[in-house]
């Protein structure tokens, strides 16, 4: 084997040995990331571990259309950090005399101490009977609802709210219960009951003579997409206690971190500093890549899914968090909203970069998603305030 054959070989296998362990090391940062990422997720939403939840589920209407409210338009604000959305556990004494029919209903819910309840409401399911012969009668009916309280194995019932009820076809109805809510958490007592009294009118055709038949009737059902819920607003006091400056400082460090890297790589290749640009290129081009090259917000998408997530978040099945990349040149733009600070420290690093770094293309903005997952089996929805996405880039 010749000298030159030789030294061929052994250059090809140094560069497959660096490109190895240059792609392991980068495997572990992402790894690092990745683990750094999932661990600021479930603090950000008061979980200590992942949800084992291995079912899928399909959301109730009314769920939905609180997430896509809040997800789809940025300028509309929730009342309340987090939505809670509890089933009926049990169904009782649901008895019809007539066109009257009673239910109890049984709940069983849980809020964390940290968390003040602002709003809660009972949505029910009603649908035209199917025994009714008319299919475009408008049907009529009045519901109430009772809050139960148990005193030495004897009941009593308050009444809570009332509504009138009018359809032609299927809907849901809310009815606030706030009050009943506040009342069982400071008293905390076990489970919520309520006494649901329906008074239906206007039953229209009764086929063959069957008093009630035809009704607009309350779901009794438990474990379906019809099933009676309870859904309540709270705000999380100790997530409003959290300043938005901390997370913007770990994001900034994690940037550093990711130039840094990206500075050492680049110096292996050659003598060049990252914020230089070599004078033989064609201007038109060193214009371009400069332009390329600067701070800018890009596309970071994270997919619930790829993280093995998908099981327990409902929604949204990805989102695009975004990052910060590029270099913060010389001159810096007003686009890069330079604090003074980095003006100054850009300016000595032309002068002596070995005395400062040049400054860093960081987040300086975050906004808000707006998640709904699974939680001990049932479904919450949680706004979080600016933390989960890159709005605005800087050079700091």
């Amino acid at each position: 084997m010749t000298s030159r054959v030789r030294t061929q070989r052994d250059c090809t296998l140094s560069c497959q040995r660096r490109n190895f362990w240059r792609s392991k090391d980068t495997d572990s940062r992402m790894e690092n990331l990745l683990g750094t990422m999932k661990e600021d997720f479930l603090r950000k939403l008061n979980l200590s571990d992942v949800p084992q939840e291995h079912s899928k589920i399909h959301p109730p209407w009314f769920m939905m259309e609180l997430y896509n409210k809040y997800a789809s338009d940025s300028s509309v604000i929730p009342q309340s950090d987090v939505i809670r959305s509890f089933t009926v556990q049990d169904i009782t004494l649901s008895v019809t005399n007539g066109i009257k029919s009673k239910h109890r209903l049984q709940f069983n819910i849980s809020i964390p101490n940290h968390e003040k309840i602002t709003t809660a409401e009972l949505q029910l399911y009603f649908l035209p009977d199917p025994k009714s012969e008319v299919t475009s009668h408008n049907f009529k009916a009045t519901v109430k609802v009772y809050e139960v309280s148990f005193i030495d194995f004897s009941s009593t019932t308050q009444l809570l709210v009332g509504k009138g009820v009018t359809g032609t076809q299927s809907t849901w109805v809310t009815l606030d219960v706030t009050t009943a809510i506040q009342s069982w958490i400071r008293s905390g007592h076990g489970a919520t009951i309520f006494d649901v009294v329906v008074d239906r009118k206007d039953c229209g055709v009764f086929k063959g003579g069957e008093v009630g038949a035809g009704c607009f009737n309350m779901s009794v059902s438990v474990g379906d997409n019809t099933s009676a819920a309870l859904i309540v607003f709270s705000d999380d006091l100790s997530s409003r206690r959290r300043e938005t400056k901390k997370e913007l400082r770990e994001m900034i460090l994690h940037e550093e971190e990711t130039i840094l890297h990206s500075g050492a790589d680049w110096n292996r290749g050659g003598d060049q500093l990252p914020n230089e640009i070599p004078e033989a290129l064609h201007p038109r081009r060193k214009k371009r890549k400069a332009e390329r090259e600067y701070c800018r917000r890009t596309s970071l998408k994270v997919n619930f899914k790829d993280i093995g997530w998908d099981s327990w978040i409902v929604a949204p099945p990805e989102y695009d968090a975004f990052e910060c990349r590029g270099l913060c040149y010389h001159p810096l733009t007003d686009e890069s909203t330079p604090s003074k600070h980095a003006l100054i420290q850009t300016l000595m690093n032309i002068r002596d970069p070995k005395r400062a770094n040049m400054a860093c293309c960081v987040p300086i903005k975050l906004d808000p998603i707006t998640v709904m997952y699974r939680e001990n089996g049932r479904l919450t929805i949680r706004y979080l305030y600016e933390e989960m996405k890159v709005a605005e880039c800087g050079c700091r």
